[in-house]
């Protein structure tokens, strides 16, 4: 039997009301078998997920993975007596596939386990517990992934800088230590990227902060408008086999070396050039560059609304 896009009810998982997911799908095989630590189980039961993305996913401790085999265990209990519980990846992009297999008493006590975090959840969630950061903030590489305020969590900011803490005091990183850093830089990167944006963000609100400035970057490649209008243009102004590459014009900025200044203008004039304009970012405060006000980036109320 199989189910596709199968509404999984968590809310007896979680022990937390309105909680749900959707199965990609879902198989039962009451009269089949999986041998794991070599023991037959028979009656199996597995669930199926498809992720899209680029960023790999294993099926062994798999939270979500979790969640679903135990909702799926009690709610085909009646369908019949199921012992091996499969929770399978299927990632295309990635030519990946992966499985792992839980007994029923594993997903009991992984039940057992998640009920306390799920109501801690979901009492901070609702303001019911009083929120501490210091005792419910627990920053992590999985956790923060998709975390909505990674940008700005002081766990998190925490946790990157003590990654380099056993380091800071040798004179050289040997091949270990260098070893662990390695290890870590995804995630570093992507703490940087997070912070960098939500710095970026604030700053375009109004917001100051400390020995940072809001500037124009470089402006973006140049680009031909009517590459064959630019090709024609050209042709009149200058030999034409200097103007190309193997199957492709020059880039503009190509071609205001090989043309004089004043002759490259027109080219400009003639409107066949457009450049992107550049882009906010932040840097020290002893930039040459001028800074930005950035009341222009506030949004534009409703006529109306105040």
């Amino acid at each position: 039997m199989m189910l596709v896009e199968h509404r999984l009810d968590t809310t007896p998982v979680l022990g937390v009301p309105d909680q749900q997911g959707h199965a990609d799908i879902i198989k039962l095989y009451p009269e089949g078998g999986v041998v794991k630590d070599g023991r037959l189980l028979k009656g199996v039961l597995s669930v199926h997920d498809y992720k899209s993305g680029y960023l790999l996913v294993n099926a062994r401790d798999n939270t979500q993975g979790l969640i679903y085999l135990c909702a799926a265990m009690l709610e085909f209990s009646i369908v019949g007596d199921f012992n091996a519980f499969r929770f399978c990846i299927h990632q295309p992009k990635l030519n990946h596939y992966d499985e792992w297999t839980y007994t029923r008493a594993e997903l009991e006590a992984f039940i057992q386990a998640v009920r306390p975090v799920a109501a801690l959840a979901y009492g901070l969630y609702h303001e019911t517990i009083p929120f501490d950061p210091d005792k419910h903030l627990n920053a992590g590489e999985e956790q923060c992934t998709y975390c909505p305020v990674r940008g700005r969590c002081v766990a998190r900011a925490k946790r990157i800088m003590s990654l380099f803490e056993p380091l800071v005091k040798r004179h050289e990183l040997d091949d270990r230590s260098l070893g662990i850093v390695y290890a870590q830089l995804d995630e570093i990167e992507a703490a940087i990227s997070d912070f960098r944006a939500e710095a970026l963000r604030r700053a375009k609100l109004g917001v100051i902060l400390d020995g940072q400035k809001l500037v124009y970057g470089n402006k973006g490649r140049r680009q031909w408008t009517d590459k064959k209008r630019a090709e024609e243009f050209m042709a009149m102004l200058a030999e034409s086999d200097k103007f190309y590459e193997p199957r492709e014009i020059v880039s503009p900025t190509r071609a205001e070396k090989i043309l004089k200044r004043d002759v490259y203008a027109a080219l400009e004039e003639a409107g066949l050039v457009t450049q992107s304009e550049p882009q906010l970012r932040l840097v020290p405060l002893d930039h040459p560059a001028e800074a930005v006000t950035p009341v222009q980036f506030l949004p534009t109320p409703e006529p109306g609304l105040i």
